[in-house]
This record gives C-alpha cells, sequence and structure tokens, in this order.
C-alpha cells in the first residue's frame, strides 16, 4: 500500500487530529522532524514523486545533496502544517486573523469584479499550508462555493468537513456543482478550485518549468465559461511574519474564441505557478508526479 494511502486513511487522519491537539508545539515540531527523516531514510514512491519534481524545478544540474535535503524539507513543512492545521480548526475568526495575514487588496480585487459585474474565481495552490489559509478566508466572511475532488475517500471527506468549518460551500465536482459554480460566478459570486492537481489521464500538457506538464483545464474552462475575474492564492510560512497569504490576479483574455482563451488562460495560470513555486520549492506540497518522464532512482 501506497504511503499516500495510509495517511490519507479515516482512522489516520483522526489520529493524527487527536494528536497534534494533544500535543505541545516543541514536541509536535519534534515529531514533524523526526517523521520527515524517517521518510528520507526509507525512500517510498511519495519520497521519490516530491524528488522527481523538485528535480525539475531545480534543474538538471542542482547538487544532490541540495535536492535531498529541499525534498527533506517538503515533509517536515507537510507535517508542521497539519500539525498547525489541526490546530487551528477550532479557532475563532479573531484568532485565524492573528494566525494568518490575509492581503488587504484581495478583498478591493473582488469587490472591483463584482462592481464589473463579474465574478472571481479563486485559485488554490498546493503552496505552505493552504488548509489554513482556506480557514484564513473563511475568517474574513467571504461566501465561497469550493470545488473539492470528485469521489473523494473517507480520509478527504473528514478534511473537507474541517475545512469548511468557517462556512465556506464545500461542494465535490460534479456536473450539478459546475453548473452551480458557473451561474453563481455570472451572478458576481465567488468559486475556488485547485489548479495544481496534475491529471495525467486528460493528457492537457502545458509549459511548466521548461518542460510539458500536468495540467487539468477545469479551472481555466470555468474561469472562460463564466468570463470571471481570477486570483491565484499562496499561503506560504516566513520564519519573521509567519504564515502569509498571497493573492496574484492573473491577467485573463476574452475573445470570444474559447478554445484560444483557454490555451492563454491555463498558460498564463501557470506562469503565476512557476513563480510562486521558484520562490519557495521547499513548500511547494505536491506528492503527485507533475510531468510525464521517468522518476528520479
Amino acid at each position: 500500500m501506497r504511503l499516500e494511502n495510509v495517511l490519507n486513511n479515516k482512522t489516520i487522519t483522526q489520529s493524527g487530529i487527536r494528536l497534534a491537539q494533544a500535543t505541545p508545539p516543541r514536541l509536535g515540531y519534534a515529531l514533524a522532524n523526526w517523521a520527515a527523516a524517517a521518510i528520507a531514510a526509507v525512500r517510498p514512491a511519495i519520497y521519490r514523486t516530491v524528488q522527481t519534481n523538485l528535480h525539475q524545478v531545480l534543474g538538471p544540474h542542482t547538487d544532490p545533496t541540495r535536492l535531498a535535503a529541499i525534498a527533506r524539507a517538503v515533509f517536515v513543512h507537510a507535517a508542521r502544517f497539519n500539525y498547525e492545521f489541526f490546530h487551528a480548526i477550532d479557532y475563532s475568526p479573531a484568532q485565524l486573523l492573528q494566525t494568518i495575514h490575509i492581503p488587504t487588496d484581495m478583498a478591493a480585487t473582488i469587490a472591483e469584479n463584482s462592481a464589473q459585474g463579474r465574478g472571481t474565481l479563486l485559485l488554490g495552490t498546493h503552496m505552505g499550508n493552504f488548509n489554513l489559509g482556506l480557514l484564513g478566508l473563511s475568517a474574513c466572511g467571504l461566501e465561497i462555493q469550493a470545488l473539492s475532488l470528485a469521489n473523494p475517500n473517507q480520509g478527504f471527506v473528514l478534511l473537507n468537513r474541517l475545512r469548511a468549518r468557517g462556512g465556506m460551500e464545500l461542494t465535490p465536482i460534479t456536473p450539478q456543482s459546475l453548473r452551480q459554480a458557473i451561474a453563481r460566478l455570472k451572478r458576481g459570486g465567488i468559486v475556488m478550485t485547485a489548479f495544481d492537481r496534475p491529471i495525467p489521464e486528460e493528457r492537457h500538457l502545458v509549459t511548466f518549468f521548461g518542460q510539458p506538464a500536468y495540467f487539468a483545464p477545469g479551472p481555466a474552462r470555468l474561469a472562460v465559461l463564466a468570463q470571471a475575474g481570477v486570483i491565484m492564492g499562496s499561503c506560504h510560512y516566513d520564519p519573521d511574519a509567519g504564515h502569509v497569504l498571497h493573492a496574484q490576479p492573473v491577467d485573463m483574455v476574452y475573445t470570444g474564441d474559447r478554445r484560444h482563451d483557454l490555451d492563454v488562460a491555463v498558460t498564463r495560470m501557470a506562469q503565476v505557478l512557476e513563480g510562486y513555486v521558484r520562490q519557495r520549492p521547499e513548500q511547494w506540497m505536491m506528492f503527485y508526479p507533475f510531468w510525464p518522464h521517468t522518476p528520479l532512482q
């Protein structure tokens, strides 16, 4: 059984929540370091996938020692971020807004889109503590429909319930929820979905760090169909500033030629994501193959 399937098990997730909430930060972070060291030593498939993705991000001439250190840092951050997320699920909105810094210009951009008669599509990325970022957005009082994985397993269902505690309307992707999302955007509302979720079955390849990479065209198609404004979010951790949410508008082009507009949209979205990942590769929580090439041995 793959490690990621074990970690996404409902019982394991519930146990992790209870352990995190009963553990003080000093011990919690020590356990995160220990878990990352164990994964780096055993090198399961998920570790090799992360290392392969990072090899493309950092470049073919990256020193192997540096590559290994950054791969281990990904797992350290993943464990720390889950620990902090599990602690924050019972926070009040005021506590959440003290925990994560929300950009003030994001609300202004959303309001401007609404004033122009268009909705806002928020694109989530698996950067930093994105789960904490979701709680922070809910604490701002924004009414958001979030599109999640279709047919999620029980572990993901539990995580989705935690993510939606602040009032976010979280709907698995179905034809009905997509129609609902398009209608909401056309009314000037807000919809959120993840952008960097590779779906190899779709075989939609877009240049990313110099090589064709898997990108599902769904988010770009949603934006084009609804003629929405688009903002891509990134939640990174800074030792001095703490958790910081970024929100960068994506320059969209709507010409009426859907095929052209879709190609331009997904390319520009990938470029914004590349900028985020390039700045902090050790905080890109990407545990699935992103490029169709042979994994590192």
